[in-house]
């Protein structure tokens, strides 16, 4: 899957999705829970991320698997960078008021340019929607130890209590067992498609530059509305 297909699919996927979410009561904490809740507590605190990923697609309807890496850039509420270094020269940025959508590496003189609300907006919020979320909104399994890359975790399942009230029908958190932050967050879509992030580096609430979140589309470039 190319990185433009992937932006395309993951568009809608994970950002500012209207969810109305039934009170269920607070079940019994398990290991899976408790790690849950630290990593949501963290999360609260949390007033930007500034991390380094690497993001590996599966769809096994195609039979491919694409890589790419790059920053991802957030600041709370809603404004987003996510700047890729393979492939070279893509852009996603979330400015608070549109989401804009740059893949010269795939195709080239176009920028997409969809409201920041709309079905439209890419992986802005992946972790508020994991995390900003009502415990009772997941039925939450799992919590069994597990290395990545040799951090300590705890591996937890959140899969939706009420159907097609997410874009995804099963999430894994990686929770780094020291600061509650996932180090790896796997989406499985409805589609079946497997988008998994790595967290390489992060750093939270640090001082960002003033025009981290602007877009500017580059001369010539046609912007558009329309997803492909």
């Amino acid at each position: 899957m190319t990185n433009s297909r992937f932006a395309r699919a993951a568009v809608g996927a994970v950002v500012a999705l209207a969810v109305t979410v039934p009170i269920f009561a607070v079940a019994q904490s398990t290991p899976a829970t408790v790690a849950y809740d630290r990593a949501a507590k963290a999360y609260a605190s949390f007033t930007n991320i500034d991390a380094q990923f690497e993001q590996k697609t599966t769809n096994p309807i195609l039979g491919k698997t694409a890589i790419s890496k790059g920053r991802f850039v957030q600041q709370k509420p809603n404004l987003v960078a996510i700047t890729f270094t393979d492939p070279a020269g893509d852009r996603i940025v979330g400015d608070g008021k549109s989401l804009w959508v740059y893949l010269p590496s795939s195709t080239p003189g176009q920028v997409m340019k969809l409201p920041a609300n709309s079905d439209g907006a890419v992986i802005v919020n992946l972790l508020g929607q994991l995390l900003d979320a009502p415990r009772q909104s997941f039925v939450i399994s799992g919590g069994e130890a597990t290395s990545i890359d040799g951090v300590a975790t705890k591996k937890v399942t959140l899969v939706p209590r009420v159907a097609n009230s997410s874009a995804f029908q099963r999430a894994t958190l990686w929770i780094d067992d020291k600061d509650a932050r996932p180090t790896r967050v796997q989406i499985i879509d409805p589609q079946g498609i497997d988008r998994t992030f790595t967290m390489t580096t992060w750093t939270v609430n640090s001082v960002l530059p003033k025009d981290m979140f602007k877009f500017t589309p580059p001369k010539g470039v046609r912007v558009t509305s329309n997803i492909p």
